[in-house]
């Protein structure tokens, strides 16, 4: 009986290391990461599994998604299906017509499972290559990235906001409002191109004062 028993086991796909052979962004072709284990001792290479799905952590019809990149040899975790996955896939919810049980096509990848990397023990993290997104738990969340673009129809930021670096832009500036809302500047200033008005009025290099007699100053101009 317990012989019987360990030959059906052995049948038996419930979860297994996998690891990537192909991904489309949709279905993967896996391998399962160790060989099959004979009852007579001997092993038996692990099959590649083609069109398997890929699972991501998705909601709210598809809008909300988290999903990395998958290359070839990365890490998954495999999950075998009780039932055969075969109308599921292609969109039905009735009865499978195969009886099969925990066949090893009817297979769900997980990415990205692996014991081994070392994880912040401190902070929510996201890492990819050099870039990070740290969320501490005050709530202070610190991007590190080589460069960083912003595509959004407007911007609004409700805090005081500090620039340690230069600040370029390239269509306009302007501000409006607000205790305080005159500008400081400690340290010189440089414009280049342009008039600069003041309540429409032009105020550049190129402005003269009328009335004024040239090496005079303001005594000299009549009354």
């Amino acid at each position: 009986m317990k012989e019987l028993i360990q030959a059906a086991l052995a049948e038996v796909n419930v979860c297994l290391p996998g690891v990537i052979v192909a991904y489309d962004g949709k279905t993967a072709t896996v391998r399962p990461a160790m060989p099959k284990q004979l009852a007579n001792g001997q092993t038996l290479v692990a099959p590649q599994i083609v069109q398997v799905p890929v699972c991501w952590p998705i909601a709210d019809g598809g809008r909300a998604m988290v999903t990395v990149p998958l290359k070839p040899g990365d890490p998954v975790k495999l999950n075998f299906s009780q039932r055969s996955l075969e109308n599921w896939l292609s969109g039905s919810d009735q009865a499978p017509d195969d009886p099969r049980q925990f066949d090893l096509s009817d297979c769900f990848a997980t990415p990205v499972m692996r014991p081994g990397p070392v994880a912040d023990t401190e902070n929510v993290c996201i890492q990819y290559g050099p870039g990070t997104i740290k969320l501490a738990p005050s709530g202070d969340l610190t991007i590190n990235v080589p460069t960083m673009t912003v595509n959004a129809q407007q911007t609004t930021y409700n805090s005081p906001v500090t620039v340690n670096g230069l600040l370029t832009y390239t269509m306009g500036m302007q501000g409006s409002g607000g205790e305080g809302s005159s500008i400081s500047i400690t340290g010189g200033a440089q414009f280049e191109g342009g008039a600069l008005t003041h309540n429409g009025k032009n105020i550049g290099s190129d402005h003269k004062h009328g009335g004024v007699v040239a090496g005079g100053d303001e005594s000299d101009v009549p009354v």
